[in-house]
């Protein structure tokens, strides 16, 4: 009798936390850039516009991997409490985003005037990013994800 590997997540869940990856990378990169590129670095709106569309396009892309590693670097180094989170979730934000943002940015035409600005400011500011972003994608996916699943049998989803 041949041997079965047991199923891996069903499709619907895989495409969902895609979705949803999406979502939060996409509304919290935004929501954060528009102070930092436009207030701090001194950007024009239309510098703005342009440097936010490519990061449309490259978090659509990262937001996954992003979640992923966030997963992987919490199972080897997360424990319990605040701060454990606090230092996870801020060692991966940095590690993971600050070089795509220097990326997205010269891509976006801005200055090495602005890029250093706003580079050290996201820098300076992580420390108060990603936590809160751990904490929107953790909220996000409990709503979104958990109520989604209860509207489909268990056992279609594989879930235990």
């Amino acid at each position: 009798m041949p041997v079965t590997e047991a199923p891996g997540p069903h499709p619907l869940c895989r495409r969902r936390e895609l979705l949803l990856d999406i979502f939060a990378m996409n509304s919290f990169s935004w929501a954060i850039a528009i102070p930092i590129e436009l207030l701090l670095a001194g950007m024009s709106l239309q510098e703005h516009i342009q440097v936010r569309l490519l990061a449309v396009v490259f978090n659509t892309l990262i937001a996954r991997p992003f979640s992923i590693y966030r997963h992987w670097v919490a199972a080897r180094f997360g424990g319990r409490g605040d701060l454990n989170a606090y230092l996870v979730d801020t060692f991966v934000f940095l590690s993971f985003q600050c070089p795509l943002y220097v990326g997205n940015m010269l891509l976006g035409g801005a200055s090495w005037a602005e890029i250093a600005t706003a580079s050290a400011t996201f820098m300076v500011i992580a420390g108060a990013l990603g936590r809160p972003y751990g904490i929107y994608l953790d909220w996000l996916r409990r709503l979104w994800i958990n109520r989604r699943s209860r509207s489909i049998a268990p056992m279609a989803l594989n879930l235990q």
